[in-house]
């Protein structure tokens, strides 16, 4: 019964958040346009810089020739992880400048189950884009990329999920107690970013970097997947059990985070802005 109501609930704020995002149709246009973009720029970024599609010195350090398939699996972790980080955070900071906080915060329904609700709409929506964008990468840039191995980069994907999530409730209950999203935000956004070797391996970063890199959970779901891409799940059994190390301690670290901080915040009252 109390699946029931959470499920329930999910979909009561996941609605919402339909309604919301429908009456702001530039959303839907940008969002289709941003995968084609960061496509684009990928390979005009490879050309460039070596001068043709395929990179010798790539494939020796990531195994990968094609950069752009190299970025889009890259892009692919990225824009699923900040989902949680970017629709978290400002899931509570919507509340927070509409007032409601304390009427969403009072009823029955679990954290996770708000949050969740809060970012299904775009996980839906990137699946979406995502089946639509393989196959047209396909067409218009020549993308290679088998089924198979495609499927096995999603089910690691899965595996990374838990750390993203537990980081987007970490992020969420910061700005929950610091009241103040803007500044956190964009520097978490930007680091996430060029930490997360979406674009670049991060064997090429200062060694400090690459440390940092290697502690947020983007850096090694990207390795994992892009190992299982090239050489199934057996030749990336070092990098899944590392991402499985990294995305458990992020759920128990997301989770004891986010806790304190809200129990610090209703201290002083869940108010608005």
């Amino acid at each position: 019964m109390a699946a029931t109501e959470e499920l329930r609930a999910l979909m009561g704020v996941a609605r919402k958040n339909w309604k919301v995002f429908l009456s702001y149709k530039l959303w839907f246009i940008s969002d289709i346009l941003m995968g084609f973009f960061f496509a684009g720029n990928a390979l005009l970024i490879g050309i460039g810089l070596t001068g043709k599609r395929y990179s010798e010195s790539l494939a020796e350090l990531t195994g990968y020739s094609d950069y752009l398939l190299f970025a889009v699996l890259g892009f692919m972790v990225l824009g699923f992880g900040l989902t949680f980080l970017s629709g978290f955070v400002w899931s509570v900071v919507d509340e927070l400048y509409a007032g409601t906080l304390e009427y969403s915060f009072a009823s029955p329904m679990r954290r996770i189950t708000f949050f969740l609700g809060n970012v299904l709409v775009r996980l839906v929506l990137n699946g979406v884009f995502l089946l639509v964008y393989v196959p047209l990468f396909v067409v218009l840039f020549d993308l290679r990329i088998d089924a198979i191995p495609f499927l096995r980069g999603l089910a690691v994907l899965l595996l990374g999920t838990p750390g993203m999530i537990g980081l987007g409730l970490a992020a969420a209950g910061i700005v929950l107690y610091l009241r103040d999203p803007g500044p956190f935000v964009s520097i978490l956004e930007m680091l996430v970013f060029a930490l997360s070797g979406a674009m670049y391996p991060i064997s090429i970063l200062p060694r400090p970097l690459q440390v940092m890199a290697k502690v947020l959970p983007y850096a090694p779901t990207t390795e994992a997947l892009r190992e299982a891409v090239v050489h199934g799940i057996s030749g990336a059994r070092e990098e899944i059990a590392y991402l499985l190390l990294v995305s458990t301690a992020y759920t128990i670290f997301g989770y004891l985070v986010y806790k304190w901080s809200e129990k610090q915040a209703r201290k002083v009252g869940l108010k608005s802005y």
